[in-house]
């Protein structure tokens, strides 16, 4: 499939006329599921959301300075271990689906998506043993909690987590079982205009914001990708799916972990190796009109077509640039690892060009620099680099700088290579594309007021 758009926002620019292929490019299953048929209470249940992770956010607070002696949690802390243990979460739950268990759970998919799981899109519902150290007990030892109480706070953060599944729950079903006229009694999403921004409200307690390039991009993709199928009509539905949107990713804090590559990189990866898709975006920073994201509830009408763990190319090019936390980046490049070997046995042209910081004791790293697929390792230091930032749809300056070197690896199948080779000029290339996103002198200051 074809789109028509190519314009410049954010700094960015996004390139809507890239051609992908759409036999190996579909939505997938989990993801249609999850997303739901009505706008209206998409929004709705996205408030409720961000009421729980604030409640989650507290108890983990009031637990860090009673029993760790800590004043403060450790910075994305939180964030960290949400994104691990969703990770973990799903992985055991595809795993249960492969070997043909919970076929007897009823899926029932109303005005909140699926109902009847027990399962939420962006909180993990899992038990925590009492014992394993995890993501967020290594970052509070880190931080000079002891072990055991560690273990604890970590825990205990887990049974709150689960605790506002179980709410999210018992709320979506009874929006589910009001029907038509249960959702008619729900307030829309209020747009309003400003000079240099737009602001998206639901009641008096709920704000979001954008700018109107921000606006402008989102629109085009919702028009291309929900409007199109005929799924939804009129100016509400459009604002309910954007501000459930922009409050999900303003609700799980760590705007770093949503940066992504510039414009000048992308047209490097588009132009030296047909780069179509990315792997690991969202709406607001994608550059493809379609691509993989970590909420495919709220992403899907923008143009997500669901997590990249459950995307399973065949041959393409792809971007993957995930998440800078430790467990992500091992499950991508195992996931990217077994998605080769694939493509080798069935002679297809499979390319992934990963994007990684230079964190040697990685397992990405090893399995990156080890793999029998790599044909190019470019590492650019953190002060010659930059990249767009993740809170640029509601921010004057597009860019930042990066905090860590980067690597660029390039994997690519032996038909891949052969077709689609790595240029000798393709090093020079990317160092010059993204040092031309390092910030200037009179943004890192206005960066440090905001």
């Amino acid at each position: 499939t074809t789109t028509t758009t190519t314009t410049r926002a954010m700094g960015q620019s996004y390139d809507f006329a890239v051609e992908h292929d759409a036999a190996v490019v579909r939505v997938d299953a989990a993801c249609a599921r999850a997303t739901a048929r009505s706008a209206r209470a998409a929004a709705h249940c996205e408030a409720r959301r961000a009421e729980a992770m604030k409640r989650v956010r507290e108890a983990f607070r009031a637990a860090c300075e009673r029993r760790g002696g800590l004043e403060a949690p450790p910075q994305l802390a939180l964030e960290r271990w949400r994104f691990a243990t969703k990770l973990a979460e799903e992985a055991r739950g595809r795993t249960a689906a492969a070997a043909g268990k919970g076929k007897t759970k009823r899926r029932r998919r109303g005005a909140c998506g699926v109902v009847g799981e027990n399962t939420d899109a962006m909180f993990p519902n899992v038990a925590h043993d009492g014992a394993t150290k995890g993501t967020l007990a290594n970052d509070l030892m880190r931080a000079g909690v002891s072990e055991a109480i560690a273990i604890e706070i970590e825990a205990s953060v887990c049974a709150a987590s689960a605790k506002e599944v179980v709410a999210l729950e018992a709320m979506k079903q009874k929006l589910v079982d009001g029907g038509a006229h249960g959702l008619a009694k729900l307030a829309a999403t209020k747009l309003t205009i400003h000079k240099h921004s737009r602001d998206l409200t639901l009641g008096d307690d709920y704000l979001v914001k954008l700018t109107h390039e921000a606006y402008g991009k989102l629109r085009a993709l919702y028009e291309k990708h929900s409007r199109a199928g005929g799924d939804d009509d009129g100016d509400d539905d459009v604002h309910d799916r954007m501000f459930a949107l922009l409050l999900r990713y303003k609700t799980i804090h760590g705007h770093g972990f949503q940066a992504a590559c510039s414009y000048d990189v992308f047209r490097v990866l588009h132009d030296d190796l047909k780069v179509t898709m990315e792997c690991f975006a969202s709406p607001m920073n994608a550059y493809f009109a379609r691509f993989c994201s970590a909420f495919g509830d709220v992403d899907a009408p923008f143009g997500s077509i669901g997590s990249f763990a459950a995307f399973q190319p065949s041959r393409g090019s792809y971007e993957v640039n995930p998440p800078f936390v430790r467990e992500v980046l091992d499950e991508a490049a195992l996931w990217c690892a077994a998605l080769l070997e694939r493509a080798e046995k069935s002679q297809n042209a499979l390319t992934f060009v990963f994007i990684m910081p230079g964190w040697k004791e990685t397992g990405a790293y090893d399995a990156l620099t080890n793999s029998a697929f790599l044909r190019a390792n470019v590492l650019i230091a953190a002060v010659d680099h930059g990249y767009c930032d993740g809170a640029s749809h509601q921010r004057r300056d597009p860019y930042r700088a990066s905090p860590y070197d980067t690597c660029v690896f390039v994997l690519q199948s032996s038909k891949a290579a052969r077709d689609v080779g790595v240029k000798d000029t393709f090093a020079t290339s990317v160092r010059v594309a993204m040092a031309r996103a390092v910030p200037t002198l009179a943004q890192l200051k206005r960066q440090k007021r905001a």
